[in-house]
């Protein structure tokens, strides 16, 4: 489960290709449209709201009580057994625990590695800030776990919410603090030490077979090019952190043993970020005919010999403990194909 984090600009970068677009979690002022009327449709709903919150910790009170936890917001009274839950962003934490939210993001529920788990919830109406909202409240959650801090208060009139800083935890201590609020902490205890050795058992036998030859990860967005370490998803922090294997050697310096997430690189640069194994993914839509069809891709080592992974964007990006061990899985079928090469 190793300790790579949610970086803040891909946050960012993930805006504008469906973090926030798509999960529908930045319901402020910015996607509400525009008028008073709206502003007051939102400030109306926030309102009733509030007598839903109050109903919410009346039931938990009947149910079973309330606990005080500590978050990213101070503390806050959750229910110590929620039983309907949402969230904007942390659906394969619960999940991994067998938690399973009513309504989830459209960002969450377009990871490919959680469709097996994911029967029965509801996709987030993000056709407006008011739908959204309106979805939620009418669903009667008793716990809200946000990534979003616009949305923190209209969340929070609806019931408990624990908001969540993008970037504060490492995957363990995030699925952790998560498994704590819904009461499965020794289950996230058995999910990450079932991982953790599922790594370790396989660790010689990958450094054997990529010996001292270094692997990257490689993304291609519209017309850019970015190269990651250990800090950004994709899987990384299994690579580098867990199996300790090599990247070239600028990536090793700023991406994994320093603190840089990724960089931009030119085609022309390129080639001292190629490893001797890439992994390769695209951005959805996104013409990457400009790397592919160049002749400087197809002259890099890993290209011509076949060692290029090319992952599905979009399932690479998340990094909750069940896409974690999918991406264990992908590696292993990779690398083991060239066995006989070692």
């Amino acid at each position: 489960m190793s300790n790579f984090r949610v970086i803040s600009l891909f946050s960012a970068a993930v805006m504008a290709a469906g973090l926030l677009a798509g999960c529908g979690s930045n319901t402020g002022s910015t996607q509400a449209g525009s008028g008073a009327e709206s502003q007051v449709q939102t400030e109306t709903q926030a309102q009733e709201a509030s007598g839903s919150q109050s109903e919410t910790q009346a039931a938990g009170d009947a149910e079973g009580g309330m606990r005080t936890v500590e978050t990213d917001k101070g503390t806050v009274e959750i229910p110590e057994n929620p039983q309907v839950i949402f969230s904007d962003y942390y659906l394969g934490e619960f999940l991994a625990v067998g938690v399973k939210p009513v309504i989830a993001s459209p960002y969450s529920l377009s990871n490919p590695f959680l469709a097996d788990y994911v029967d029965g919830i509801q996709e987030m109406n993000v056709a407006s800030a008011e739908t959204s909202l309106e979805m939620i409240v009418e669903a009667q959650p008793d716990l809200i776990v946000t990534i979003t801090e616009a949305d923190y208060e209209k969340y929070a009139a609806i019931a408990p919410t624990v908001y969540i800083e993008d970037g504060k935890r490492t995957d363990e201590e995030l699925f952790r603090y998560i498994a704590d609020l819904v009461g499965k902490s020794d289950e996230a205890e058995a999910y990450i030490a079932d991982f953790n050795q599922r790594v370790m058992d396989t660790k010689d036998e990958i450094q054997e077979i990529v010996g001292d030859r270094t692997v990257s990860i490689v993304e291609v967005w519209p017309q850019e090019i970015y190269v990651m370490g250990s800090h950004f998803a994709r899987g990384g922090s299994i690579l580098y952190d867990m199996w300790e294997l090599k990247a070239p050697e600028v990536i090793q310096e700023e991406m994994v043993d320093g603190n840089t997430t990724y960089e931009v690189v030119s085609l022309e640069a390129l080639p001292d970020y190629a490893g001797d194994f890439i992994l390769y993914g695209v951005l959805a839509d996104t013409d990457s005919a400009f790397v592919e069809d160049s002749q400087l891709w197809n002259s890099l080592d890993a290209v011509k010999e076949g060692r290029v992974l090319s992952y599905e964007q979009v399932a690479f990006m998340h990094r909750d403990p069940i896409t974690l061990n999918a991406q264990l899985d992908i590696f292993l079928e990779f690398f083991r194909s060239f066995k006989e090469e070692a």
